[in-house]
């Protein structure tokens, strides 16, 4: 089962188009991300590491993120924290945010090397990429607590992305080259690097943990500020073996956490076709019946038509999915083509079901595949909750508002008022209410409130049915759109009416002038009414 720090916002979800909380995966390990995540076209990977351990163990220190509506603004991909992943969960209620590890003493001698402090807590990547083309590039952002306090002091945390492999010549081990550098400069990127006084252009504010709406809106990250639009980019030789490090770790000391965010599809050797995939929900899952996905199929140049084959893989197959073809064509002149597709309702439980899209690319050194993944779940449960409502007979207004859940994308209301808003103001009188709540699954969900109160509720004890206007029908007042039986017997027990949800337009139908007997059982009271009425007819 996937594991969640982060929700999507529930009844107030609007698509893609809606700000989100950073949604944060830490159930895959750093092997499955790397190689469903983090490739592009014109390049494979093998042999992930993380903290040199095997790739096949999950680390709470690394995982994969879906930002596309957040502030981050960024699709999704790979992130890796000097703490926990959950400590980029939005919002920034703390400058001084900490996450604690488990028994992480990991250090990195090139980080130490680019901080000129000693580091700690590092969470480390590291892979074997073959790339197909002759360059090699990705696009990431860099956060961290330390922004703002700590610009211009060594208590900056590090970061580097550290390649070595045939005609590298860098100054860390094994000759690699730190690719995390400033565009333009030979600066590494940090705290002390990007920031409101040197290169601005690549900053971005994120409020300091106790500022308005930063501190609030979940739309926001946890750290205080990151960086934006940056991106590698190295010549390298088609065909070779190269060794990627992707690392970060608190330098000087284990306070105030960073993260770096490498995205996904953008780590490519360019000259092939790459596939990128987004779901309706921006969050990388698709219900069945529900929703749809997108699929970008790019290429390097804009020459001929150029005809490309796609695979399905994964759990899920082409049973699963409506709308996906075999291949593409991107046309002459074009660099991309983009389809749709959605994913059928079975009716069957089948938990979730990952999904792989795969095309090919040719590239001066053989072939290569570019892969996204998303997963496919089973159909939401839209349910509401609105109960009940004893008022307290003072008049005063009463708001109803549903609790809505397991629903998808936007939400209609329909209420038997002829409100369609998500809540509606009703007076505090005795009255029965119901909405009809519809996501954009088309999935629809009711609920109703009954309104009562130990208030109003009177009695007459003699009708005169004799059609002269006056007292001449059993009128309860106070049960108006109550739920409610009534019943009027003789004295022998016979019964002169049952009714149930009383109408107030009993004349006595026809009985003779006499004393008789009611039970009235109203909503909202415990104990039944009981007492005598009297009949009297126009004297002749």
């Amino acid at each position: 089962m996937k594991l969640r720090y982060a929700i999507i916002l529930l009844s107030s979800a609007t698509g893609m188009a809606a700000r989100a909380q950073l949604v944060l995966d830490g159930a895959r390990t750093p092997a499955q991300l790397v190689q469903q995540t983090l490739p592009g076209p014109g390049v494979t990977v093998s042999n992930v590491t993380f903290n040199g351990i095997a790739g096949s163990v999950t680390n709470e220190q690394i995982g994969a993120f879906y930002g596309a509506n957040s502030i981050l603004q960024l699709d999704s991909g790979v992130v890796l924290t000097t703490g926990p992943i959950s400590v980029a969960e939005g919002p920034n209620n703390s400058g001084t945010l900490t996450g604690e590890l488990t028994d992480n003493f990991i250090f990195d001698e090139d980080l130490d090397n680019v901080s000129g402090e000693t580091t700690m807590n590092g969470a480390v990547l590291e892979f074997d990429f073959v790339p197909q083309f002759d360059s090699l590039s990705f696009h990431y952002a860099f956060a961290s607590e330390e922004y703002l306090e700590w610009v211009g002091s060594p208590y900056n945390d590090v970061f580097g992305f550290f390649i070595s492999g045939p005609g590298i010549q860098g100054p860390f081990n094994n000759d690699a080259e730190n690719l995390a550098v400033v565009p333009g400069t030979f600066s590494y990127v940090g705290v002390n690097t990007v920031n409101p006084g040197q290169n601005p252009g690549y900053y971005q504010n994120n409020g300091n943990g106790s500022t308005a709406p930063y501190n609030s809106d979940p739309y926001y990250i946890q750290f205080d500020g990151f960086t934006r639009d940056l991106s590698v980019g190295i010549r390298v030789q088609c065909g070779q073996t190269y060794h990627m490090k992707m690392a970060i770790a608190d330098a000087s000391d284990q306070n105030w956490d960073s993260g770096v965010f490498i995205i996904g599809g953008t780590f490519m050797s360019t000259g092939g076709v790459g596939i990128a995939v987004t779901t309706s929900t921006g969050d990388g899952l698709l219900a069945e019946g529900c929703g749809a996905a997108t699929c970008t199929v790019t290429r390097t140049g804009t020459n001929g038509p150029l005809t490309v084959p796609i695979t399905l893989g994964g759990a899920a197959s082409n049973a699963d999915v409506d709308g996906f073809p075999s291949s593409v064509t991107i046309p002459a002149g074009a660099s991309q083509v983009q389809f749709t597709f959605t994913a059928v309702s079975d009716g069957s439980a089948e938990g979730a079901e990952p999904l792989t899209i795969s095309v090919g690319s040719v590239g001066a050194c053989g072939s290569s595949t570019s892969t996204a993944a998303i997963t496919i779940n089973d159909p939401p449960a839209l349910t509401i909750t609105l109960g009940d409502v004893v008022i307290d007979c003072s008049g005063a207004e009463v708001v109803l508002e549903p609790q809505v859940s397991g629903d998808t994308g936007d939400l209609d209301f329909a209420w038997n008022t002829g409100e369609s808003t998500p809540s509606i103001t009703v007076p505090g009188t005795p009255g029965h209410y119901n909405v009809i709540v519809t996501d954009d699954c088309g999935t629809t969900a009711s609920g109703q409130a009954m309104l009562t109160g130990l208030c109003g509720i009177s009695i007459p004890n003699v009708i005169t049915p004799d059609n002269d206007g006056t007292n001449d029908r059993f009128m309860i007042a106070g049960i108006e759109g109550v739920s409610n039986t009534v019943r009027i017997y003789n004295r022998w027990g016979q019964t002169l009416l049952e009714a149930t949800n009383y109408d107030n337009m009993w004349d006595g139908d026809g009985a003779s002038d006499g004393t008789y007997y009611y039970e009235i059982r109203v909503t909202g009271y415990p104990e039944p009414f009981t007492g005598h009425l009297t009949i009297l007819h126009a004297q002749r």
